[in-house]
């Protein structure tokens, strides 16, 4: 995706999160109606379905791409997860999640991750070597270290890095020098964190490459 259009996708997803919840079918409708022509599926949107756990007829659908979760009240995901092998596109905003499965690592084609509002700690390291070129991680209870950065680093094709509205991150990495030479990384949001605007325009000048948001 171009960085334009990756820019114009983005815009839409804003626009839709807030309109998406009028006059909807609820999720059960929508996967009774999915599972009748299970091959044809590439796109679920699950959001405020209040699913509790994920389901299982989910991993009957061999061609889905893109895959709405957000607000469901899930505390975790699938051991299965990895399955997914088309999916290029997962919102999970709004949940209990502090973990991902390890066969999370096993979704070769996500480009896009939204999980906002959740509850990790760091920087999940199954992300690791995914194709990711948007990871929303805002609101959850990163403090930002040095194993994160080095996540960050792994993942050659990440153009924009969000992690604001995390609260515990009070301070600079020591290796955020690292993130210098990453090939695409290009914004980083840290609005609404504990840093200092001295923390910030420490970060501007050591990375000069990639514009901050703060």
């Amino acid at each position: 995706m171009k960085k334009a259009g990756l820019l114009l996708f983005h815009a839409f997803l804003a626009l839709s999160f807030f309109l998406s919840g009028a006059c909807k079918k609820s999720a059960e409708e929508l996967l009774v109606s999915a599972a009748k022509h299970p091959e044809t599926v590439e796109k679920l949107d699950l959001g405020l379905g209040k699913l509790g756990v994920v389901p299982d007829v989910l991993f009957r659908f061999p061609n889905l791409k893109w895959l709405d979760l957000r607000l469901n009240l899930l505390k975790s995901l699938p051991d299965n997860s990895g399955d997914w092998n088309k999916l290029e596109y997962l919102n999970v905003y709004g949940n209990d999640l502090n973990l991902l499965p390890p066969s999370f690592r096993n979704l070769s084609a996500l480009r896009i991750f939204l999980a906002g509002n959740n509850d990790f700690e760091r920087i999940p390291e199954e992300l690791t070597d995914l194709p990711l070129e948007a990871l929303y991680l805002d609101q959850n209870k990163l403090k930002w270290g040095e194993e994160d950065v080095a996540i960050i680093g792994r993942l050659h094709r990440l153009e924009i890095l969000d992690i604001s509205k995390n609260l515990k991150i009070v301070s600079l990495p020591k290796n955020i020098g690292a993130l210098a030479d990453h090939p695409k990384l290009r914004v980083l949001i840290l609005k609404d964190t504990g840093l200092r605007t001295a923390d910030v325009e420490i970060a501007r000048k050591t990375l000069p490459k990639i514009r901050i948001e703060f």
